[in-house]
């Protein structure tokens, strides 16, 4: 594995810069701040999560400007810039004292500020050093959610239940600053003598699609499509977890146990997938891993969820989001060709985030409406039919990716 060899500072500087950035510090632990700064504002749940849904959908401005950003200046300085704005805009949050307008004008500049610590930077850097095993860097990378998923629910929950909520917004910031960045500082490099920073090393970018290319392209759409399904369901899940465990007779600790558990499946997923897609068809190895929370919110509507049970449910969840972001970046590379990577990505993961950021307060809403989770899991099993069916939709690899493999 001789690019493992040469590219493993700048694929440990990836994986770390994805467990700091700003998808996986929102997604594994916002569910543990709601009760507590609702309860202390009196703002509902619904109210709290559209502060997620503003950060999430400028995603739909910031993920094609990052992908601009990073041609012009590179990624290394893209995605510093990112963790430490990230960081400031976490510590902000932590000092809002009820007013719910800059509550919301907070998350709008965590979602500007910290939009340079997405995907979008930590996995662009592995096209110029990984070419027969980019599923697995891309994996690996993306473990980085796992390992955070993993980390985060009992960190938060001992901070929020023994400090309060604001010690544990400044907990995050600080602390996945002071992790990330001296990390990202000393290994984080480009491949190559390209001129192009955004593009990395020629001899493995050896084809491409320009974006307005790929926008034109039906596969761009329909990837656009499904990755917007997909992270609504996994997203709702995932920021709601605690109250619909809590629905099902839970404790906090126990949720928070169960949490890790998910986390731990979540890195097993990154892993998984990565080594799968560099073996098999990328699509049918997506639609068989959304089988999985398929079968889990079955279990979660019969009801009596027992801890085995929920144990269970935690792990085939964690096995299908810590699919989600490696089968977006990998498949982009695949249909679109890892020349003008950033942009598309950028591009497609608008898509992305405007789901999660929908997701939340979609699932408080509709659960608040229907006096519980219900309806809402209900609907969320036929958006994952639909979603397996528009997988297996994507086709074939173009003939310049086939021939790159």
């Amino acid at each position: 594995m001789n690019e493992f060899s040469q590219g493993w500072k700048p694929l440990l500087a990836a994986t770390i810069g994805t467990m700091c950035g700003i998808f996986t510090l929102t997604n594994y632990s916002q569910g543990f701040f709601v009760g507590p700064v609702t309860s202390e504002f009196g703002w509902t749940p619904p109210q709290f999560f559209l502060s997620y849904t503003v950060m999430m959908c400028l995603g739909l401005i910031t993920g094609p400007i990052v992908g601009s950003l990073v041609k012009k200046h590179g990624l290394r300085t893209v995605g510093m810039f990112g963790l430490v704005g990230h960081s400031f805009a976490y510590v902000l949050l932590s000092f809002n004292t009820g007013a719910l307008s800059l509550w919301y004008a907070s998350w709008a500049l965590l979602g500007v500020l910290g939009a340079g610590s997405l995907p979008i930077v930590w996995t662009g850097v592995l096209n110029g050093w990984f070419k027969k095993h980019r599923g697995k860097a891309i994996g690996i990378t993306m473990m980085g959610t796992g390992l955070g998923a993993f980390l985060l629910p009992p960190v938060v929950e001992f901070v929020i239940s023994n400090y309060g909520w604001r010690s544990g917004y400044r907990v995050i910031g600080l602390g996945a600053l002071c992790i990330s960045l001296p990390i990202v500082f000393a290994l984080f490099r480009e491949n190559g003598s390209s001129q192009d920073n955004a593009v990395g090393s020629p001899g493995l970018n050896a084809w491409g699609m320009t974006r307005a290319e790929a926008m034109r392209t039906r596969k761009f759409w329909l990837l656009g499509a499904v990755m917007f399904v997909t992270v609504i369901v996994l997203t709702g899940l995932l920021s709601n977890f605690p109250r619909i465990m809590s629905e099902q007779g839970f404790t906090p600790g126990a949720i928070a146990g169960i949490a890790s558990v998910m986390g731990i499946t979540v890195v097993i997923g990154r892993l998984a997938v990565g080594i799968l897609v560099d073996k098999f068809w990328a699509p049918g190895v997506a639609a068989t891993f959304f089988v999985l929370p398929t079968l889990a919110l079955v279990l979660i509507l019969q009801g009596n969820v027992t801890t085995s049970s929920a144990l269970m449910i935690a792990v085939m969840i964690g096995l299908a989001a810590g699919a989600e972001l490696d089968l977006l970046a990998y498949l982009t590379s695949a249909f679109f060709g890892p020349n003008h990577y950033p942009e598309i990505f950028g591009a497609i993961i608008a898509f992305f985030t405007v789901g999660a950021g929908i997701a939340p307060p979609l699932f408080g809403a509709v659960s608040q409406a229907t006096g519980g989770y219900t309806t809402v899991l209900t609907l969320a099993v036929g958006m994952l039919i639909a979603s397996i069916a528009m997988f297996l939709a994507l086709g074939r690899y173009p003939e310049q990716a086939l021939a790159s493999r």
